[in-house]
């Protein structure tokens, strides 16, 4: 019962990490790299959860046993869960990270391709601008001022 409690609470520290996920983009090439460090994730939080289960369980057969007092194996299972959600903590904030990074990537590129394309208008205007320029003796304009 006592492991089972105590299984119930990590799962739930989790939860709120677990219900923070970024909005999908619109474009499919992003969602690769998103979904394969989702999987990374989830495989993390996977193992450890695993790991904690088994430390969890070894505790209480320990218990069984009549190797651990049944107090010694309450703060040996307290310092599991509690070492087990730090180390939960930690790697969603790594992850975190890692999407912001990429997030910030993703701003940098399209911002860098949009401002690559150039519109029709803009071309006609430079081009009159030109044109009245050398109308009136003075030099070309660069257009990459």
């Amino acid at each position: 019962m006592k492991n089972t409690m105590l299984f119930a609470l990590m799962i739930l520290a989790v939860l709120p990490a677990s219900a923070q996920e970024t909005a999908t983009p619109n474009c499919s090439a992003k969602s690769e790299p998103a979904t394969a460090l989702a999987d990374e994730y989830s495989a993390r939080v996977d193992g450890l959860l695993r790991d904690a289960h088994a430390r969890l369980r070894s505790i209480s057969e320990s218990v069984e046993a009549g190797t651990i007092s049944p107090e010694r194996a309450d703060k040996l299972k307290l310092a599991v869960t509690r070492e087990t959600i730090s180390r939960l903590d930690t790697l969603s904030a790594v992850y975190d990270a890692r999407l912001e990074t990429d997030r910030a990537t993703d701003k940098k590129l399209r911002k860098h391709s949009s401002s690559a394309a150039v519109s029709v208008e803009e071309l006609k205007s430079e081009a009159a601008s030109r044109s009245e320029g050398a109308r009136a003796g003075q030099p070309a304009r660069d257009s990459a001022r």
